[in-house]
């Protein structure tokens, strides 16, 4: 039988490289995505191949033959996953919890309205400015972020300023490139602090699960609803950004899984991004999706990303950033051995100075990577990253889309488990088909190279 090899795009990963041979691939290798085109992807090296229909069905029978032909095809392309965190380089990334309290109280929070389960506090400025200066140092030239997170990180705004100022000042004096975060839930912005995030071109994470009673039911303040006082507060921001890029992030809780329209709603008063979560890990043990509700979630979502794939390939802009993301790491041929970079490029520091893997660790002493006081622990970060590898984890090792989803967020599968593995692959299939429409209709919407790929 005589097939033909027709690679989409002949991915590579830079930075992290294989240790194991590709020559004894491990199952599962490859994954056949039904549809128009007969399109196969192979999970080492994140590479999609369309084949011939003949070579599809022979894989899809199991056939020595054709799996033989096909690996010896594909075979040496594109580079595994590191396991190897010995080596690791300083963080560039870190957020700094300057107001561990917040004015909301979510019903579905996990963090306890930012106090983590302790008392509510705030970030002195010494211990800020310190870690600011810790993490240029370790950059060593590398652009570095700073964030500000909680709680409602502007409970304290003067800190926030403060540490703006610093920050663009230090760098300026080692020549390092500074650039700033902040995840809020808008309801306190002035005027002052809307100039700020344009002149710093902050990236604006926007906490609203929607417009009205979408966010009101869960997201409320102790007078009231805050959809109303977040809209009025953030419009001027969607209206006139400069060099702030603001985006909406809606939590979805079990009952209401609906997405197309709380994008759309989020959309129609300026958002130009709006990215959606499942609610996995919560206090409050009813609204957080269950084994049940996946499938209904995936529906949801791919009827989202159908009205924006609609939407999009007659001229519109992406919108809906799940998809926008998704179809990017598939350009870039994203090959990832963790979800995320926590407690490899990025940490988060604690009101009172202790370093954690993320924003949603703080002060739990499974996730303490050291503090200000001792240092940065390096062998604690290495042991962390070690042991979520995917192809330590189970039932990761033995999945097809291990190197695309990374295993899943550390916080919610250490609460949760993986009881969301099923979506996951739904809707990287559904994304896959997508993007070979992408790439045949309108390629001018995925990145031109690589560097604006991973941006």
């Amino acid at each position: 039988m005589t097939a033909t090899f027709v690679p989409l795009e002949v991915l590579r990963l830079s930075g992290l490289r294989a240790q194991t041979s590709a020559a004894e691939p491990r199952a599962p290798w490859f994954h056949l995505v039904p549809g128009a085109k007969p399109l196969v992807f192979v999970v080492e090296g994140s590479r999609l191949y369309e084949v011939s229909p003949d070579l599809f069905a022979g894989l899809a029978a199991g056939k020595e033959t054709c799996l033989r032909e096909f690996h010896e095809a594909v075979h040496g392309f594109g580079p595994n996953a590191d396991a190897s965190f010995e080596a690791l380089d300083e963080p560039v990334s870190l957020s700094l919890n300057v107001a561990q309290v917040c004015n909301l109280s979510c019903s579905y929070c996990y963090a306890d309205e930012g106090r983590f389960g302790g008392p509510a506090r705030r970030m002195e400025p010494e211990v800020a400015l310190l870690a600011i200066d810790r993490l240029l140092a370790g950059a060593a030239g590398r652009r570095i972020t700073v964030g500000f997170i909680g709680g409602e990180p502007f409970l304290n705004r003067p800190l926030i300023y403060e540490c703006v100022a610093y920050a663009r000042r230090r760098g300026l004096e080692l020549k390092t490139q500074v650039g700033f975060s902040i995840t809020t839930n808008a309801t306190l912005l002035t005027p002052a602090d809307l100039d700020l995030l344009r002149r710093h071109g902050f990236s604006v994470s926007v906490s609203l699960d929607g417009v009205g009673g979408w966010n009101d039911r869960h997201r409320r303040d102790r007078h009231g609803s805050s959809s109303a006082r977040v809209i009025e507060a953030i419009r001027p921001l969607l209206h006139s950004p400069a060099s702030a890029k603001v985006a909406a992030r809606v939590t979805v809780p079990r009952d209401d899984l609906r997405v197309l329209e709380r994008v759309e709603a989020l959309a129609e008063i300026g958002f130009r991004e709006v990215g959606v979560s499942p609610l996995r890990a919560s206090a409050e043990p009813a609204l957080r999706l269950q084994c049940e509700d996946w499938p209904t979630f995936l529906k949801e979502m791919v009827r989202a990303a159908d009205a924006e794939w609609d939407r999009v390939r007659h001229g519109g802009a992406w919108r809906f950033s799940n998809l926008a993301i998704a179809l990017k790491e598939l350009h870039w041929g994203s090959c990832r051995p963790l979800p995320c970079g926590a407690a490899n490029g990025y940490v988060s520091l604690s009101a009172d100075g202790g370093y954690f893997t993320c924003h949603r660790t703080i002060d739990d002493p499974r996730s303490q990577l050291g503090s200000l006081a001792d240092g940065l622990d390096r062998e604690a970060r290495g042991r962390f990253l070690r042991d979520r590898h995917v192809d330590k984890q189970e039932p990761c090792r033995s999945c097809w889309a291990r190197y695309l989803c990374g295993g899943g967020c550390h916080v919610e599968v250490l609460a949760e488990g993986r009881t969301g593995c099923d979506y996951i692959r739904g809707w990287l299939d559904y994304c896959l088909g997508l993007y070979d429409k992408v790439l045949t209709e309108r390629p001018d919407l995925l990145p031109s190279n690589r560097v604006e790929a991973r941006q």
